[in-house]
């Protein structure tokens, strides 16, 4: 904001009298690139507002992750990847994840769900799905440790985020500022352990770190 008022205190020095027409032209051109910067600060300026007004909104906000093997409970990083935050939550109160599985797990680092596809039985989808339209990463500071919530996503990075997310269950600092983190888990780290430990395929190529035995994401509660 303080660009855009010097922008406009350095219209009201422009001096038109005494120009001769080449100057004049020169002058209204300047005034014109000037007016263009002052909008596009503007624009900047209201998008801020509204991610500013989307984070504090949704600041206090939790979601229990209810599966097949207990509870994990989530806090999120609002102020740092508010649209990934607005997006998970979004989809937990409308039972987008209900059904759902951890499609992906590997001890000592991650368990991965939130993919639509896995409400069915055919497992060679698994891993595949997400929604219509895709957001925009959010890359931050959060280290990638055990317990942190982050977001799946192509290698594409301009594909960006989709609705499937990850547990991590181990320290993966190469995921850092390559992957959105959004929340960290408060409650049920013993669970992310004993999911984590499931016996997953070995056998076939396709079906890769898939667990034997179904984990089941219930359903997901969301509260403040």
């Amino acid at each position: 904001m303080r660009k855009f008022v010097i922008v406009i205190m350095s219209l009201s020095l422009f001096a038109f009298g005494g120009c001769n027409e080449k100057e004049m032209e020169m002058l209204k051109a300047d005034k014109s690139k000037l007016a263009e910067e002052n909008a596009k600060l503007r624009k900047e300026a209201e998008k801020g507002a509204r991610l500013d007004f989307l984070a504090a909104k949704m600041k206090g906000v939790k979601v229990k992750i209810v599966t097949s093997m207990g509870d994990i409970d989530c806090q999120f990083y609002a102020d740092k990847a508010p649209i990934h935050v607005w997006n998970f939550i979004t989809r937990a109160e409308s039972g987008f994840y209900d059904n759902t599985k951890f499609h992906r797990i590997i001890p000592g680092f991650m368990i991965q769900g939130g993919d639509p596809n896995t409400k069915s039985d055919n497992a060679y989808s698994y891993g595949q799905g997400g929604p219509l339209v895709p957001i925009p990463h959010e890359f931050n500071d959060v280290h990638h440790r055990a317990g942190i919530l982050s977001m799946a996503r192509v290698s594409d990075v301009s594909m960006g985020a989709g609705s499937q997310f990850f547990v991590m269950h181990g320290e993966a600092p190469h995921l850092d500022n390559q992957y959105t983190a959004f929340g960290e888990v408060v409650a049920g780290m013993d669970v992310v352990n004993a999911i984590a430990a499931v016996e997953t395929n070995r056998l076939d190529p396709m079906l890769r770190d898939q667990p034997v035995k179904p984990v089941v994401i219930k359903k997901m509660i969301v509260s403040r």
